[in-house]
């Protein structure tokens, strides 16, 4: 009995090709490391489970579009971006190709039995988008915990990364997108400026975060 492998029963996913039908309006678009780490933040919100996504390196995985998965601390699985040469090695033509591996026994203790359900909001959202200018290696979820921070921000998430010109050497430009909603009452502009000016603030005394475009 020593010598049988270890047979785990894994959660697995795989993510590729055109993320839009063909049309004359837009391009094809593809699935990326982002999307497919907001597909487990949405299985991870409907099973009730906060979950963190920690950078990580895995030779299969493309260096820096690797992560994680961490529940209170302990790593349940990994997702990333597959490395070009373990694709070609497969004959997936497909660029870039995305996966998640989640370790079934370690996720289902975590999982929330039991649904907390809230009303409805009223009042209209707004939204709003930021690029900000990190340190390269800054982790975009310590900024997303920031930001979350805010009662007033219903949801935030990134929606691109960019290094190369005109961003300084050891730095990086991350976009996000930010939902404004307040549950009482419908928000000004003025209300949401002085909210999102809030978060920058705090974002540049915490991690030295700046507004992209703006002389630091």
């Amino acid at each position: 009995e020593g010598d049988l492998p270890e047979e785990r029963e894994m959660l697995a996913g795989i993510i590729g090709g055109a993320r839009y039908g063909r049309s004359w309006l837009a391009d094809e678009g593809s699935f990326d490391f982002y999307y497919a780490k907001g597909v487990l933040e949405t299985l991870f919100h409907h099973l009730g489970i906060g979950a963190d996504f920690e950078a990580a390196e895995d030779r299969l995985l493309f260096p820096g579009r690797a992560a994680s998965i961490l529940v209170n601390g302990n790593s349940i699985g990994i997702t990333g971006e597959l490395h070009p040469d373990v694709a070609a090695g497969f004959d997936i033509s497909l660029s870039p190709v995305c996966l998640f591996e989640i370790e079934v026994e370690k996720l289902l203790p975590f999982v929330q039995r039991a649904h907390i359900f809230r009303c409805i909001p009223r009042f209209p959202t707004t939204d709003r988008d930021i690029a900000l200018l990190v340190n390269a290696d800054l982790p975009a979820k310590r900024i997303e915990d920031i930001i979350r921070g805010f009662p007033q921000v219903r949801e935030v998430r990134v929606f691109d990364l960019y290094q190369g010109e005109q961003v300084p050497d050891g730095k990086k430009s991350l976009a996000f997108s930010l939902r404004y909603q307040s549950l009482d009452r419908t928000l000004t502009d003025e209300e949401v400026d002085e909210i999102q000016q809030n978060i920058l603030t705090r974002l540049q005394k915490e991690l030295g975060v700046v507004l992209r475009g703006i002389p630091v």
